[in-house]
């Protein structure tokens, strides 16, 4: 990394909650003094840490109108003054990029805004990160004199389950907000939650003896549960040395964090109300749907079932309204058979013992839980899972970070699940992500290994033998008759590889005499030893093109191609050999 660089921001574009943070550049064996923004809001009384994932975006598609706070607030605004319709409101749209390696994305896909309308997704994306970016500048220019752009050192945070693919579009989209490429660092979210956590004391809450992540000896292992609003992240950690740590099996997880439990709420208001009325109560009366969700959501965090035997939310007259003018009710009218909001709220798979007083809403501690129940179960579900991997090998403690690891219930569940395993859940789980990514930015090689999750290659042709290769793969070329399509693995999935360093170099010649480029097919498959890109399981995810040097016979021209696992993302490196000429690029994973 350049030396030049005195600031070191990160960027947390997370799922429900946002957040950005920087410091000052440091020893790299000392603990830097991070910088936290706090946000406020219209609704509560005390600052947090993060704020809400929200964009608001003006009628021209482009142009941003609010973010975070306060675009709840403006949007309230718009929506009681009836103008709302022609602006895209978006909510928890991070979850678009979560999907299959072999599901392609492209810089022309779309989100959906809370509305039902739509926008490419870059432009929310790169929106965002600019809005954060722009805000972060601003509090430097107020803190230090002659502060430039080009003295930052930029930090953007992913799932470590997310694809190649989803990982190169958030570059892209932060490029597009103004980033430059070769300031720019991506970094792992368990992995940032790690790298804070080892420098400080933490202790597990369930025991009197609990486990300092920053004592652990080397060898030791432990699992960090990433859980935010979006995804449930799952990786294991060992101590390689003092400062650093590896990555040992692939990484898990799924899209049941805290926003499924939201979703679980508003299944049971549509089972209630049905599913149209639940959409025209929150398309007419948006204002009522938004302190709705908002109320739910602090009731989420803070349930606790050892300590409370009902919990109480507003329920907006709005919706009792929408519910009884619906034709449903005319037809129970007709038939004097009319049934009432008090009990359709009886009648949903969610309980019995749910009750409407007036403009209240009353759960049982027990029915409330159910919000939880898919949620929980999917968590403790994956995390032994990943425990499994380990075949039996100990891991001294569970590291719980994200905003949905604030969640008591959550904690509560853990904690029974696996009670011989001490649990630390850091204060202010929800930035420990976002400080990691200030000190992960400041020195990046504190992750010395990582697990392959795929096997990766490129597309390559060998000589043809008649018994061995399918006819239909034969090829004619200037060098001879060749098999086309051969996967030409350089790294195997679940392989251990040194972060930065290039992998296994492999030589490839070109085919043609007057061939002026080699094109490359970037491969991936969840085979460990795939035979051809076209197997079942093996996909082509990306192309690297490179310019021959001109000669007589291109055929003589070798070219030496290594991969690289830096950081978050795959660099391809191709090198001339008799020129030493070397390319040396992202690979590019969209469409």
């Amino acid at each position: 990394m350049a030396d030049s660089k005195i600031i070191f921001a990160a960027i947390d574009l997370g799922t429900s909650f946002s957040g950005w943070a920087f410091a000052l550049r440091t020893d790299p064996d000392t603990m830097p003094n991070i910088f936290v923004k706090s946000w406020y809001s219209a609704y509560t009384a005390h600052a947090t840490g993060k704020t809400p994932t929200c964009v608001l975006i003006k009628p021209d598609g482009e142009s941003l109108e609010a973010f975070g706070y306060d675009a709840e607030t403006k949007y309230n605004e718009l929506v009681s003054k009836r103008l709302h319709d022609t602006y895209f409101y978006f909510k928890n749209f991070k979850t678009g990029l979560y999907g299959k390696y072999y599901q392609p994305l492209n810089m022309g896909m779309t989100l959906v805004d809370e509305m039902g309308k739509t926008l490419p997704a870059i432009n929310v994306f790169s929106s965002s990160i600019r809005y954060l970016a722009d805000d972060m500048y601003t509090q430097l220019e107020k803190s230090f004199q002659d502060i430039r752009r080009e003295d930052i050192r930029w930090v953007i945070t992913v799932p470590a389950i997310w694809t190649d693919q989803a990982k190169y579009l958030m570059r892209e989209s932060a490029i597009k907000a103004g980033m430059k490429s070769d300031s720019l660092i991506m970094a792992l979210e368990p992995e940032a939650a790690s790298i804070y956590c080892r420098q400080l004391d933490l202790r597990a809450i369930n025991r009197e003896t609990g486990v300092a992540l920053a004592s652990l000896e080397v060898g030791s292992k432990y699992l960090v549960l990433d859980a935010g609003g979006g995804t449930i992240d799952l990786t294991i950690h060992e101590v390689d040395s003092s400062k650093c740590v590896k990555q040992i099996v692939v990484s898990s997880g799924n899209v049941s964090g805290g926003n499924a439990v939201n979703r679980e709420f508003e299944r049971f208001l549509k089972e209630a109300i049905s599913d149209d009325k639940y959409q025209q109560f929150k398309r007419n009366q948006t204002e009522d749907w938004l302190y709705l969700m908002g109320d739910f959501e602090i009731k989420k965090k803070s349930f606790d079932p050892k300590k409370q035997d009902t919990i109480v939310l507003r329920f907006p007259l709005s919706l009792r309204e929408v519910f009884e003018t619906s034709k449903r009710q005319s037809l129970w009218r007709k038939s004097r058979k009319r049934k009432c909001i008090e009990e359709a709220v009886k009648d949903t798979s969610f309980g019995t013992d749910i009750t409407i007083k007036r403009d209240k809403i009353i759960f049982t501690a027990r029915d409330f839980s159910r919000f939880f129940q898919h949620s929980l179960e999917k968590t403790i579900k994956e995390i032994r899972k990943q425990l499994d991997k380990l075949h039996g090998e100990m891991v001294y403690c569970i590291l719980m970070v994200g905003g949905f690891s604030e969640c008591t219930l959550l904690q509560q569940e853990v904690i029974s699940s696996f009670p011989f395993i001490p649990v630390n859940i850091p204060i202010e789980a929800s930035t420990v992500v976002l400080k990691g990514a200030v000190v992960y930015g400041n020195n990046p090689p504190i992750i010395s290994e990582r697990v392959v999750k795929y096997t990766y290659g490129v597309s390559a042709c060998n000589s043809f033998i008649a018994d061995a290769h399918p006819v239909e793969k034969r090829l004619v070329t200037d060098t001879g008759v060749v098999c086309k399509d051969i996967f030409s693995k350089h790294v195997t999935r679940g392989e251990l590889v040194k972060t930065g360093e290039p992998q296994r170099k492999e030589c490839y010649l070109p085919q043609y005499r007057n061939q002026k480029s080699v094109k490359f097919d970037i491969c991936a498959s969840k085979l460990p030893n795939p035979r051809y890109t076209t197997d079942k399981d093996c996909h082509i995810i990306g192309t690297i093109e490179i310019q021959l040097t001109e000669r007589d016979d291109a055929r003589e021209n070798t070219i030496i191609v290594s991969f690289a696992f830096g950081g978050t993302e795959i660099v391809v490196t191709a090198v001339e050999e008799e020129t030493g000429k070397e390319i040396k690029t992202h690979v590019s994973f969209l469409e």
